[in-house]
């Protein structure tokens, strides 16, 4: 234990305020860029990692849930953390399917990888984790940080319903569509239909919509669940909370982002 007496203390702790109160030679970390930002690409090898939901069941095997912090593992699934897999030697010929929280697809693909080249030649990834293998619904709801570790991944196309200039320049990626709030059913689903026919979606993607905020995007949901899209293979994902929970989640980011690693301020003058 390390105990300083007063008098121990330099002349400028004793001072009621003194210019080292108000240091700012400190080294400031770099504060992350929340804004646009290029999503990572996949090489051949590793989407061959990839399973849908349809297929991973139509295979058999052995589903893993390999979530961090699962309350309960997902039914007919089993919970192992993900660095356990490894050593379980004795699942090396088993058909094995990485069940994840839908946003960490760039991890559980290294992961696959790795895990292959360890012998474990029959392990996959399930794209769209909990949420692909457990939906009971049409539309995927995401929290503001999904929203985000997705865009990095890659795994969200964008579509803006009613979204400012400034709204839009906040997100993570650009929409390939922004409709005014005023858009009718028959308006949106024809815009999903031509944007996906001019640029269908990769397997690893689903598009998410975004809306100014809570009531607005449930408003939409509830027309959107009597008129779905043409395609229809794969569920829409709606941002929670719309534009307002994504921005006090990358401000709330930031600040924390502002102040990691500064030393504490001194209590000057107490």
């Amino acid at each position: 234990m390390l105990v300083l007496s007063a008098t121990a203390l330099p002349a400028w702790a004793q001072e009621p305020e003194v210019s080292a109160c108000l240091r700012v030679d400190y080294p400031q970390p770099t504060v992350p860029e929340f804004g646009h930002t290029e999503a990572l690409s996949y090489s051949a090898q590793e989407t061959q990692c990839w399973v849908d939901v349809v297929e991973a069941r139509r295979a058999g095997g052995m589903a893993l849930d390999v979530r961090e912090a699962a309350v309960a593992p997902l039914p007919g699934a089993v919970a192992l953390p993900l660095p356990s897999v490894a050593d379980r030697r004795y699942l090396r010929d088993q058909p094995l399917t990485l069940v994840g929280t839908g946003v960490d697809l760039r991890a559980l693909t290294t992961a696959c990888l790795s895990l292959r080249k360890q012998g474990f030649s029959k392990v996959q990834v399930l794209l769209g984790g909990a949420r692909s293998w457990a939906r009971i619904q049409s539309v995927d709801m995401v929290t503001p940080q999904e929203a985000w570790l997705g865009a990095l991944d890659g795994q969200w196309r964008l579509i803006g319903i009613g979204l400012r200039p400034e709204q839009v320049q906040s997100l993570v990626g650009k929409p390939e569509v922004n409709l005014p709030s005023s858009v009718d059913d028959a308006a949106l689903v024809q815009a999903l239909n031509d944007a996906e026919r001019a640029k269908p979606l990769g397997s690893h993607q689903q598009w998410l919509l975004l809306t100014p905020n809570q009531a607005s995007g449930q408003s939409l949901l509830a027309r959107l669940q009597q008129t779905p899209y043409k395609p229809g293979a794969r569920a829409l994902a709606w941002l929670s909370g719309g534009w307002d929970s994504y921005n006090a989640y990358l401000q709330q980011q930031q600040q924390s982002a502002a102040h990691a690693g500064r030393p504490l301020p001194r209590s000057c003058g107490s």
